[in-house]
């Protein structure tokens, strides 16, 4: 009796045991895939099976770029087109790609879980790929293909006795009326992806009804020319002219006019050529006072707007039309002269040749001789010239080389220690003006060279000579203002006046001699004071050679 019994016992249990080996063995493995691809599982080919869902994300990535380039076949009626999937808006839905494939077996039934994942171990499974269409796309890859042609919109035309039209005409489109849903189909079966498609007649937006309707209205509109009105003129344009101007455009299913700015606005500044320039702000000075002569705005044809303007008087058929000059503004305006605050002459008082020089400088000449024309033309070139804040004066960046054809006349000069005729000769007296009256208005001298003998019109160790391009004679303004550069003459004088807001101003300190052979240096030592009370010292040397030697 005991061994039948111990027979069912073992027949029942062994299975049991069995089975919940098995289960316990799925339970462990599939806790253990947790957020990975169930096992023997592909895509498109690719084996996936146990993939975290980074490599799998991966994967889909690399795979949608293949298939963006997988080929397209387009078939119509009467030829096949080729594509791509890519082009013509068909993607590989990559977020919904990996879900699928971590979630396969997932929406089976529980019961029916254990027994799929035990013919795993036997059976390969492709996971689902899903695509989507970028409608939009579909319809630009499918206008792109070569069967079709656009159709052309009417459009308005000049003609010698108004505006006329050239006519429209249908174009031939693929459809993608169904396209977009067949090639999704088969990509997500991995069909080859070869689709037929219907061709259809594409007509214009606009028909040539309305382009007429158009093309008389503006012929009305225009049959009197346009009266223009700007600023103070008026002119009357004739009526061809206006219509040269003219065309059309279709947007948005309707036709209107278009007008041609640029040749718009060359005709009317042919036909309106009042025109003022604009005059930069300028400084005089009258009897001894700085004046501020005010920029002028200048104007011309036409302002900005005035192709919009245009454009709407000839659709109004208005047959006039009022336009606005546009304003060109000067490069250096009244405000802008006003804020180097240039109002008075700066520097000190000193005396030279017995006679005061107040904030200005001033040498003396014999009248009339050849070198004084020089000297004159020199000191009408530099007269008026702005030095602002920070920047450089030189004579010869100013005047450049003199030449007969600026006016300069042959004249005495030294050339290695000889003296000779050459035009522009005699300047150096401008020179030394210069030199002295930014010497006592405290500015840095930067360039100078002195002569190479002693000359009694000029102070001693306190001058300059010129040549071209060398020596020069160069100061900068290192003044919060402007300064005023201006001149004024006799027949026997010449004058150098700076004009700004007084700053600084120089005096002469010391002076001191040397001989070394047969020269003397003259050492000038001069202080200038600053408005804070500061002040600094700089030294100028002058080296002469004696009366008779060419040569130290």
């Amino acid at each position: 009796m005991r061994r039948p019994r111990l027979r069912l016992v073992l027949g029942i249990a062994i299975p049991l045991l069995v089975v919940a080996t098995l289960l316990a063995t799925w339970a462990i493995d599939t806790s253990s895939a947790s957020g990975k691809v169930p096992r023997n599982v592909t895509l498109a080919g690719r084996d996936i099976g146990r993939f975290p869902e980074d490599d799998l994300a991966a994967t889909v990535a690399d795979l949608a770029e293949e298939q963006a380039d997988v080929e397209v076949r387009i078939r119509t009626e009467d030829q096949t087109y080729t594509s791509t999937a890519g082009d013509l808006g068909l993607q590989l839905d990559e977020e919904a790609t990996v879900r699928d494939a971590l979630e396969l077996d997932r929406e089976r039934a529980l019961v029916a879980r254990p027994a799929l994942w035990l013919t795993s171990f036997l059976d390969e499974r492709p996971a689902p790929l899903t695509f989507t269409l970028d409608e939009a796309q579909l319809q630009a890859g499918l206008d792109d293909l070569g069967g079709n042609a656009e159709s052309t919109e009417p459009s308005v035309v000049p003609t010698g006795d108004g505006f006329g039209i050239v006519s429209g005409s249908a174009g031939r489109q693929i459809s993608p009326e169904g396209v977009g849903d067949r090639l999704v189909q088969l990509a997500e079966e991995g069909a080859p992806l070869v689709v037929d498609a219907d061709t259809v007649d594409a007509d214009p937006d606009v028909s040539d009804q309305e382009a007429q309707q158009l093309a008389d209205a503006l012929t009305a509109g225009t049959a009197d020319g346009l009266a223009v009105t700007a600023g103070d003129q008026q002119v009357t344009v004739p009526a061809p002219t206006v219509r040269s101007w003219v065309g059309s455009e279709v947007a948005d299913g309707a036709i209107t006019a278009t007008l041609d700015a640029e040749k718009a606005l060359a005709d009317l500044q042919q036909l309106l050529p009042g025109t003022t320039e604009a005059k930069d702000a300028s400084f005089t000075v009258v009897d001894g006072a700085v004046q501020l002569i005010p920029s002028v705005d200048g104007t011309r044809c036409c302002a900005a707007d005035t192709p919009q303007r245009l454009l709407a008087a000839i659709s109004g058929g208005t047959g006039t039309v009022e336009l606005a000059l546009d304003v060109d503004e000067p490069d250096f305006t009244t405000e802008d002269a006003e804020a180097l605050k240039i109002v008075e002459p700066v520097g000190t008082t000193v005396e030279w040749n017995g006679q005061p020089q107040v904030k200005s400088f001033t040498t003396y000449h014999p009248c009339c001789a050849a070198r004084v024309t020089n000297i004159h033309k020199m000191a009408d070139i530099v007269r008026g010239t702005l030095v602002k804040p920070g920047e450089r004066f030189s004579i010869n960046d100013v005047v450049g080389e003199r030449t007969a054809a600026k006016g300069f006349v042959p004249a005495g000069a030294i050339a290695d220690g000889v003296h000779v005729e050459e035009v522009g000769g005699g300047v150096s007296q401008f020179a030394t003006t210069m030199f002295n009256a930014a010497f006592f208005a405290g500015l840095p001298i930067n360039t100078y060279q002195a002569h190479s003998e002693y000359f009694t019109r000029y102070p001693r160790g306190r001058e300059a000579t010129m040549g071209f391009p060398n020596p020069d004679l160069a100061w900068t303004n290192d003044t919060p203002y402007g300064i005023l550069v201006w001149t004024s003459y006799t027949d026997t004088s010449i004058t150098v006046t700076l004009y700004s807001t007084q700053h600084a101003y120089g005096e002469q300190t010391g002076q001191s001699e040397g001989r070394s052979g047969r020269c003397t240096t003259v050492s000038t030592q001069r202080t200038i004071h600053y408005p804070d009370g500061r002040t600094a010292t700089d030294t100028f040397n002058a080296r002469y050679r004696d009366e008779g030697a060419t040569s130290c």
